[in-house]
């Protein structure tokens, strides 16, 4: 069952995102922007699936230390820093690193 889940989690994640960029296409936020949440958790049934170690906490240090490059990035840049923007780009390096992660995951999980 919980082999069956690592795959179903996600593709239920993408399909909820494509709805949402359905139903609202105009939103300031992408349909995308709600797959931290399914990939994560996918992510921590692979590795529970593998019985190693969770990666997760180490994942999260180092997407800290980029939350901490990119504010810095956003404040030389625009003398400013407007929360929103960095905000919203910090989220979509977030996406991009869950699924980065799950692909990984899923790599090694086939080897």
């Amino acid at each position: 069952m919980n082999f069956l889940l690592i795959f179903l989690v996600p593709l239920c994640g993408i399909v909820v995102a494509a709805f949402l960029m359905k139903l609202f296409p105009k939103a300031q936020f992408s349909g995308y922007d709600i797959l931290p949440f399914f990939f994560i958790v996918a992510c921590q049934l692979l590795t529970q699936e593998t019985k190693q170690p969770s990666f997760l906490p180490y994942g999260f240090l180092l997407y800290f230390i980029l939350v901490v490059i990119v504010s810095v990035y956003t404040a030389i840049k625009n003398k400013n820093i407007s929360v929103a923007k960095t905000l919203g780009t910090l989220w979509h390096y977030l996406a991009a690193s869950s699924i980065v992660w799950y692909v990984g995951l899923i790599i090694l999980l086939l080897l």
